[in-house]
């Protein structure tokens, strides 16, 4: 298919296969496995990467990544009970993992010193805009001149980030997205069944 459509996939290696970088860059056919890439959008140049190697723990304090994985692990694990009892009670879904680092100063200091990091490099790349993930924190904003775009995570956040055709870059949060998919199902049903009904009027 890839190559029939001639669709290009580039996959960034992140730091949970990181066991990847002894293989890269690896590419076969029209797939390709790299540790960033520049994209160009809408006129800009973007500097995609995962981010992980911006992360001091990640990179330097493997052994204190690990164990901040466990508890990771762990939280998240917590957290899918906790909002199954939730949805029970008509609840909408709260990220337990989400709220904790927000509250805990050096997780918002670390945040902000990763992004303004990544908007130098992007600067160094001779980039308009750069585009990552790694903290689980959507953005869509500009720092220092620069577009900063991060997907947050399909975890935490439940938000992806989206090109329209029109080169214009967007957040989509998933329980927002669902309920304009259920309203515009549900506005598609009763048209549907309003035609129906017109056109058993005459036979009746």
């Amino acid at each position: 298919m890839l190559s029939k459509e001639k669709m290009q996939v580039i996959y960034l290696r992140g730091n949970h296969d990181d066991f990847l970088d002894e293989v890269l860059p690896f590419e076969i056919g029209n797939f390709s496995i790299r540790r960033d890439y520049i994209l160009e959008s809408g006129g800009k140049k973007y500097y995609v990467v995962h981010g992980d190697l911006f992360d001091s723990i990640t990179t330097n304090l493997k052994w204190l990544a690990k164990l901040g994985d466990i508890g990771y692990t762990f939280l998240l694990w917590v957290n899918r009970f906790y909002n199954n009892y939730r949805a029970k009670k008509g609840l909408p879904y709260y990220s337990l993992s989400q709220q904790i680092k927000l509250k805990v100063k050096k997780a918002v200091s670390f945040i902000s010193d990763f992004e303004n990091e990544l908007v130098e490099v992007a600067k160094y790349k001779k980039c308009q805009g750069v585009i990552t993930g790694h903290i689980h924190q959507p953005a869509n904003k500009m720092i220092n001149g620069i577009h900063y775009l991060n997907s947050g995570d399909w975890v935490e956040s439940l938000t992806a980030l989206v090109e329209t055709f029109e080169g214009e870059w967007k957040i989509i949060y998933y329980e927002e997205w669902e309920k304009e998919y259920a309203a515009k199902n549900i506005s598609e049903l009763i048209s549907v069944e309003s035609g129906i009904n017109t056109k058993l009027l005459p036979l009746t």
